[in-house]
């Protein structure tokens, strides 16, 4: 039976497949979770800690860290975790805490980075499923990425297409997508070039949020990025058109659906929308339910 986390900024909201079983750190403000490499999940709590969940529901206060962030990868580079008001990533050392990446302060166009609302940040960073491969979403700041595990970095995709998330395929290392403000954008070389897939979106044609199944991709599509309504929305993979996901789903769901708001896993997918429903498919993107509403400020999702 799957579990899906849901951090609040109340605590961590536990569910099971049918209703919720109990609150983790309660009190506390939880930002995005990801799967530790050890298969446990880590998260950022109240905006500057690093803690990590065992299978048990057991918490541990892993570090502190000395500015605010609100994105977070572990892989082979170790975990990584990006500024929310400072256009930063972390390394978090065993030994010496977290480090700065100097090497990300000096990608090169940096200087036509800017704030695009939210201040200029790292909304999302992933690693490629061979580990060889590291990407950072910037917003507003296009996708820099590494290939040396973050020793330099290099830009790739255009500052103008407002991205807002990124993520990689967890068995393709090649296959990359991205959330943007011009829709999803696709890479079949690791980040390297991308490919803009539109056809049938509404405008404008504001992705906020994406996941990968095994071979989809599901994202979000919002009126704006203040919209009161969304769709989610589905590549399948080596495809050419874009499909709307109903199949339970209504045609409209509450507000937007965030970055961090899409997750999979064990063959299905889960989304928290603007209105704080969150649904859980039966597999893949098909047969869904609404199994909890009114949920406060979901700031991540993870199914484990």
């Amino acid at each position: 039976m799957s579990t899906i986390l849901v951090a609040t900024d109340s605590g961590c909201r536990v569910f099971n497949e049918l209703d919720e079983a109990r609150i983790e750190l309660a009190g506390r403000r939880l930002g995005p979770l990801a799967s530790h490499e050890d298969g446990s999940c880590i998260a950022i709590v109240d905006e500057k800690e690093v803690w990590r969940r065992s299978d048990d529901g057991t918490w541990k206060k892993l570090v502190d860290v000395d500015l605010e962030i609100q994105s977070i990868c572990s892989g082979r580079a170790g975990i990584l975790c990006g500024g929310m008001r400072d256009a930063a990533i972390v390394r978090l050392s065993p030994n010496n805490g977290p480090v700065r990446l100097k090497s990300f302060d000096m990608v090169p166009g940096r200087s036509e980075w800017f704030a695009g609302g939210p201040p200029l940040g790292v909304r999302a960073i992933t690693e490629n499923s061979d580990g060889c491969t590291i990407l950072a979403a910037v917003h507003v700041g296009g996708i820099p990425r590494s290939v040396d595990g973050g020793e330099t970095w290099s830009p790739t995709i255009p500052v103008m297409f407002d991205v807002h998330e990124v993520r990689s395929h967890p068995y393709i290392p090649t296959l990359i997508a991205a959330a943007a403000a011009v829709g999803l954008c696709v890479s079949h070389d690791g980040g390297s070039n991308w490919v803009i897939f539109d056809r049938g979106l509404e405008e404008p044609k504001t992705a906020l949020a994406l996941a990968f199944l095994n071979d989809e991709v599901l994202f979000s599509v919002q009126e704006s990025p203040f919209a009161t309504r969304s769709r989610l929305w589905r590549w399948r993979i080596g495809g050419t058109q874009l499909e709307t996901v109903g199949d339970g789903l209504p045609e409209w769901l509450e507000g937007k659906i965030d970055t961090n708001q899409i997750a999979t896993g064990a063959g299905r997918a889960a989304i928290i929308d603007g209105g704080g429903n969150l649904w859980l498919s039966d597999a893949g993107s098909r047969n869904w339910r609404c199994i909890a509403t009114r949920l406060r400020y979901g700031f991540g999702l993870l199914i484990v």
